[in-house]
């Protein structure tokens, strides 16, 4: 009873304790494919080089080691994958 008497003294003044909003969370598997450089670009690895390569000349095979930037195009659907390091 005394509980609820000091919940209706606290509607009363209007000091109700507020809501926790919901933490935004990162998408695992977006932040395990991305790498967010220190100029705000983000770094990506290329695609095609885990199997199938037999017929891809070596040269081919060499560029593919290397990761690419993502486009401006595509920024907007990676930084809501990553909205804490973005």
């Amino acid at each position: 009873m005394a509980k609820t008497r000091a919940r209706i003294r606290l509607i009363r003044k209007k000091e109700l304790p507020k809501a926790k909003k919901n933490k935004i969370k990162t998408k695992r598997a977006a932040a395990k494919r991305y790498k967010v450089l220190g100029s705000g670009r983000v770094k990506v690895g290329c695609t095609n080089k885990q199997h199938l390569t037999g017929h891809k000349s070596r040269k081919h095979k060499n560029r593919l080691r290397k990761g690419k930037l993502v486009r401006k195009e595509n920024m907007s659907l990676v930084k809501r994958c990553l909205p804490n390091s973005l």
